[in-house]
């Protein structure tokens, strides 16, 4: 998988952003917005169809997402919709945006002071605008009203990967002229614009060249030439289906709706991030739980580091590891901006190269460059010793923009959240003794394609007197415990317990980064830092251990040589719990095979901080029916099914 580069842009006399490789401008010189009005807006019928449409959601894709200004002006008009029409059913809208060359933060900066009237969106942008890495990268607003998602890469190799439940209402054609960009503007394009449209889904854009109008064409869409914005004489539009009503799409996948409530067994930082992305969204959860409170498993940490591991050449799990992290680091932001009060500081995470297999990686990683430096860069022993603020002798990699979070304060401060909602029930102290579907679907059985789109419903018994219940949705979302039930028991989970250590030291209290060796230390809370942690896959229960937090103790001072900062450091106390891990290292998400209405969410090992808010949105929009800011190739590879169709196979 290729990096990707920033575009390189300047700026003319009218202070219009030019695409300097390709000779072309962002947008008109006589007025970037009115434009946009006029081509994409009013041509695709907005904003009178969110208020007449009987869907909960609209979608637009846009091809070319330049200097944002297509999005802008969309999230202005459909908030202000959403202000004037408050009770229309449609009430989330999704833009789904391809850029191949994304402009850097400073030259969008620049790019975006020509629109003055959109300056407090434009503040929103910016605050989450990420860097220049390949894939998706979903950004929220208003609140989760308003859903980006920047596609970055060549979109004739993405939009072939989008899932058939992203599915377009209306597309935004815009992009570099053909002339200019001709790679863009492929078959392939409108083939992927026809598969992701449905009777009525409509497309604008300022071009009339002949290759855009027989792509349409040949792809199904019925074209219509109209006058052009300013100068220009001609632009076009176009509906695949002319007959059909376009305010009535029929999508692949519908809501569920708030008449089932889905269930999901758990009790740690997955389940809560289900239950909060599920409840945003309008669908009613309970959640069970074996313990007597929330986040007693491997979510009870006192502190646990927040960042991607990253490889030299960017593969598809250190992408999605970056994925993860921008999204998880805006989503425990916004919610603490809200008033959901739990300790987290995006203080940043030195990795140390306290080993050959380290340093080598590291010194890849830096020469290869494929990473932008606002994700990380390089640093020798001394800059180390100053980003820290405590004396260190190896050089490392330091990821600025990573940090930590307290798991437990999170879960707690969440669940007080989702205890507000008339969506979401919890029971404590019940512990699921079986899972069984009460069709004619049994964990032997292997259903036809017919039984797999006939609705399921599944019995939940509990080892107390607790009556059983049945759910038509139910989610497996409880850490090392998922294969205990005959209906996942094949799934490729192995359980290894950890253990964190507590320590406080006078001499630790200057450290302000988190820092990764073989293990980690993290700055104090509370006095405290959390040191670890152990890895032992023979052990049967979760106890506590005076030897491993020696051996947590004896790995700090061996990896960095004695440190005299160290040398008061004293346990104060541990915690030991099951992480869930999946040999190949990648996390299980999807529907666990032919039992319908069953998921798997879990396998997140030592990282549920970092992937759990990215992956319980992608579960979420799945069983909403909702876009998915993931590709077919990463949904494939994080199936819960993979590894047993491997084995299959072989």
């Amino acid at each position: 998988m290729s990096s990707l580069k920033n575009a390189n842009i300047h700026f003319n006399q009218q202070g219009t952003p030019v695409a300097t490789d390709f000779d072309d401008i962002y947008f008109s010189n006589e007025g970037g917005l009115a434009e946009t009005e006029y081509v994409f807006l009013l041509q695709n019928g907005l904003p009178a169809r969110w208020q007449q449409t009987n869907a909960a959601f609209f979608h637009i894709i846009e091809t070319g997402f330049g200097t944002g200004a297509n999005f802008l002006l969309s999230w202005q008009r459909f908030r202000q919709s959403r202000q004037q029409w408050p009770e229309v059913t449609c009430r989330k809208l999704y833009f789904s945006s391809f850029e191949k060359y994304p402009l850097s933060l400073s030259d969008l900066t620049t790019a975006l002071q020509a629109h003055p009237e959109l300056s407090e969106l434009c503040r929103q942008l910016l605050a989450q605008y990420p860097p220049a890495i390949a894939g998706c990268h979903r950004l929220t607003f208003d609140n989760g009203d308003i859903i980006l998602d920047l596609w970055l890469g060549d979109v004739n190799e993405l939009m072939p990967q989008l899932p058939a439940s992203n599915q377009a209402d209306a597309f935004f054609l815009d992009g570099f002229a053909p002339g200019k960009n001709p790679d863009m503007w492929q078959p392939t394009l409108f083939e992927q614009m026809a598969r992701l449209s449905h009777n009525g889904t409509t497309v604008a854009t300022f071009t009339c060249a002949g290759l855009v109008k027989r792509g349409l064409q040949q792809s199904g869409f019925t074209i219509k030439k109209i006058k052009g914005f300013g100068r220009k004489r001609e632009m076009l539009t176009a509906t695949l289906s002319p007959d059909a009503d376009p305010i009535a799409p029929v999508r692949v996948s519908g809501n569920t709706g708030t008449a089932e409530r889905v269930c999901i067994i758990g009790g740690g930082i997955a389940s809560v991030c289900l239950a909060l992305q599920l409840t945003e969204k309008g669908i009613a959860v309970e959640l069970i739980c074996a313990d007597s409170e929330i986040a007693q498993g491997a979510s009870h940490n006192l502190q646990g580091a927040v960042y991607p591991n990253l490889h030299p050449t960017p593969t598809l799990a250190s992408l999605l590891h970056c994925q993860a992290f921008y999204f998880a680091r805006h989503f425990y932001q916004q919610l603490s901006a809200q008033g959901v009060s739990f300790a987290m500081q995006w203080c940043g995470v030195l990795h140390l190269a306290t080993n050959p297999g380290l340093a080598q990686r590291q010194q890849k990683i830096a020469a290869r460059a494929n990473w932008p430096a606002e994700l990380v860069y390089p640093v020798t022993a001394e800059q180390a010793t100053q980003l820290a603020g405590v004396s260190l002798c190896h050089s490392g990699i330091f990821l600025p923009q990573a940090g930590w979070l307290s798991p437990k304060q999170f879960c707690q401060a969440a669940l007080a959240l989702l205890e507000q909602s008339d969506l979401f029930q919890v029971q404590f102290n019940s512990k699921v003794s079986a899972i069984i579907p009460t069709s004619d679907d049994t964990a032997g059985h292997v259903a036809s394609v017919q039984e797999q789109q006939t609705p399921v419903r599944w019995q939940i018994k509990f080892d107390t007197k607790t009556p059983s219940a049945v759910y038509s949705r139910v989610v497996l979302a409880n850490g090392a415990d998922i294969t205990r039930f005959a209906v996942s028991q094949h799934l490729a989970v192995n359980r290894v317990r950890g253990q964190v250590s507590h320590v406080m030291s006078s001499g630790m209290s200057a450290l302000n980064t988190v820092l990764c060796h073989k293990g980690y230390i993290t700055p104090a809370l509370a006095g405290n830092h959390a040191v670890g942690a152990t890895f032992d896959r023979q052990a049967d229960t979760a106890f506590i251990s005076s030897a491993d937090d020696d051996e947590n103790l004896a790995l700090v001072n061996s990896q960095l040589q004695q440190p005299a900062w160290f040398s008061d450091a004293v346990v104060t106390g541990s915690r030991a719990a099951f992480r869930a891990t999946v040999p190949d290292h990648l996390p299980l998400l999807g529907g666990v095979a032919n039992r319908p209405g069953l998921y798997a969410f879990g396998g997140l090992g030592a990282r549920g901080i970092l992937l759990a808010p990215l992956l319980a949105e992608t579960l979420a929009c799945q069983i909403a029916g909702q876009p998915m800011a993931m590709t077919s190739d990463y949904l494939a590879a994080i199936d819960p099914e993979r590894l047993n169709r491997v084995a299959a196979k072989t």
